[in-house]
């Protein structure tokens, strides 16, 4: 991930500076602070919508070339990354051929450009689904950039709301192996959350919705997967292991399932935070990915005793815990005692959220246990 991210980084520098900067700017070389300056300035506008609420920013705020330069300036490597490891989590299921994708809202091509990158070896065909005509511009003119010669990229600029158009009228009869809905869900009430997920349902065999990891966000999409495994539209995939009802969303109304991505933060992104006073060491994100009935491949089951970690290290007094959602559809807390840590189990030590492990044990890591990690995050 590192390399697209530090090649798509060069690309962007590139295209903001020839594409937004006053043209007497645009010709001195390289990219230095003024030019990050200048496009830095609504970087930090956007952030704090995104995070805090809307308010703040205009409906159709692509419209403003300050917005469209910071987003494409501060989010498009950290989208990318999000949904870089949501292909990893299920390239394996995907046979070595030709792959039809559909990115839903997608921006200025954010999943368009990753997955260019991820498969860069096979033939893409990409519909991208966008209602601002600005940004879509920008996303063609970026795929011109990076793509090979065997990647297609289509995007319709046309203004879509679920309660108001069917999906099934616009993408006219196409099916897709992969449907991605990037920061999409958040953006409409549950109803019509539902009503889109079932229309991409029934044109995809395979969906991976990202929403940003903040509460009420992630625990409505949270419901939302309960009621797609429940009325039987799809089975998950990812991240969880199991097709009953969510047992963190039961326990308590306060947790919700979210995952932190290790990622070596581009200079890009560390020049910018440094200015409007953020940081990423690392990425948080909440996704889900959903196998659709026409997806025919069979996806291996998970055994009794597979378990992913739902929780970052519990460190207490002489002893560390960690939360655990597995096969069987419950929470389990596992923990071991310091005095307990022997050489068998000292795996314990190095999982963190969102790996996944193999565990037959007890609440308790005992001297003799051993930590099997069947995959890191």
């Amino acid at each position: 991930m590192h390399s697209f991210l530090k090649n798509l980084e060069e690309v962007l520098k590139t295209y903001l500076k020839e594409t937004y900067l006053p043209p007497h700017r645009a010709k001195t070389p390289g990219w230095n602070f003024h030019d990050l300056r200048f496009f830095s300035k609504g970087a930090e506008m956007l952030s704090t919508a995104f995070t805090e609420g809307r308010s703040e920013l205009p409906k159709n705020y692509f419209n403003k070339k300050e917005f469209r330069s910071a987003y494409l300036l501060y989010f498009v490597l950290i989208n990318a990354a999000k949904i870089w490891k949501c292909l990893e989590e299920v390239s394996f299921l995907l046979k070595k051929s030709p792959l039809k994708i559909l990115d839903l809202g997608c921006g200025p091509g954010t999943a368009a450009l990753t997955c260019s990158y991820f498969f860069k070896d096979r033939p893409l065909e990409i519909l991208g689904l966008e209602q601002n005509p600005g940004i879509a511009k920008d996303a063609k003119n970026l795929w011109e950039k990076v793509r090979s010669p065997e990647q297609r990229l289509f995007i319709k600029t046309e203004s879509f709301h679920p309660r108001h158009k069917s999906l099934k009228k616009l993408l006219d009869g196409k099916k897709f192996d992969v449907a991605i809905a990037a920061n999409i869900l958040s953006e409409l009430s549950f109803q019509d959350q539902r009503h889109l997920i079932t229309e991409l349902l029934d044109n995809s065999k395979m969906l991976i919705v990202v929403e940003p990891a903040l509460q009420k966000i992630t625990r409505d999409l949270m419901s939302l997967r309960d009621k797609v495994v429940q009325d039987k539209q799809a089975q998950v995939i990812a991240p969880c292991l199991h097709q009953q009802n969510c047992p963190m969303l039961a326990f308590n109304q306060r947790d919700w399932c979210h995952f932190y991505i290790d990622w070596k933060c581009p200079v890009l992104i560390r020049q910018v935070d440094d200015i409007i006073r953020n940081r990423h060491d690392y990425l948080k994100m909440a996704y889900m990915i959903f196998r659709s009935p026409l997806f025919t491949i069979h996806c291996p089951q998970s055994s009794s005793n597979t378990w992913r970690v739902v929780s970052s290290p519990l460190i207490s007094k002489g002893k560390r815990e960690l939360v655990l959602c597995g096969d069987c559809g419950h929470l389990k807390k596992i923990d071991r005692l310091d005095k307990d840590k022997t050489p068998q189990n000292s795996g314990f030590d190095y999982m963190s959220r969102g790996d996944i492990m193999e565990w037959s044990g007890t609440s308790r890591v005992e001297r003799e246990n051993h930590i099997k990690v069947l995959k890191k995050f």
